[in-house]
């Protein structure tokens, strides 16, 4: 029974294996916040990233944000809405301007599935953000 379409997967298969691909990476820092993800009711994919800087060999973490991915039916051929919650470490102002950075990385992406791309983004950005600011809120 099949449909002629050689090797074109849907929406949904290319999201479920980026989703794989992003649980083996990132293991408990990745949650699906989809309601029941196993339901038959086939959300689009709706996740959240724990994101810690790059490439930290026993340096203290100052700094951490949480990638909220939330994916339209279609991705990864229209974008997705980006949030980033419960940033430590960062002024607003730059938790905006991170923002801004993958609300771009994204629309470059666009065709592509990307939020392995969006969260390397936001680990670069945060090791070269991981200092010890003053303590003062």
């Amino acid at each position: 029974g099949s449909s002629g379409s050689s090797g074109m997967e849907s929406y949904s298969q290319r999201q479920d294996h980026e989703l794989q691909a992003l649980e083996a990476i990132y293991g408990s820092d990745f949650q699906d916040l989809r309601p029941d993800a196993r339901g038959r009711v086939r959300e689009p994919p709706e996740i959240n990233l724990v994101l810690y800087p790059q490439g930290l060999a026993g340096e203290e973490v100052y700094v951490q944000v949480e990638l909220r991915v939330k994916c339209p039916p279609t991705y990864p051929d229209v974008v997705p809405e980006i949030d980033l919650k419960n940033a430590k470490g960062l002024s607003n102002e730059s938790v905006n301007l991170l923002k801004s950075h993958l609300e771009e990385l994204a629309k470059k992406q666009c065709g592509e599935v990307m939020i392995f791309e969006l969260a390397h983004h936001v680990q670069s950005f945060l090791s070269e953000h991981n200092k010890s600011g003053p303590s003062s809120g």
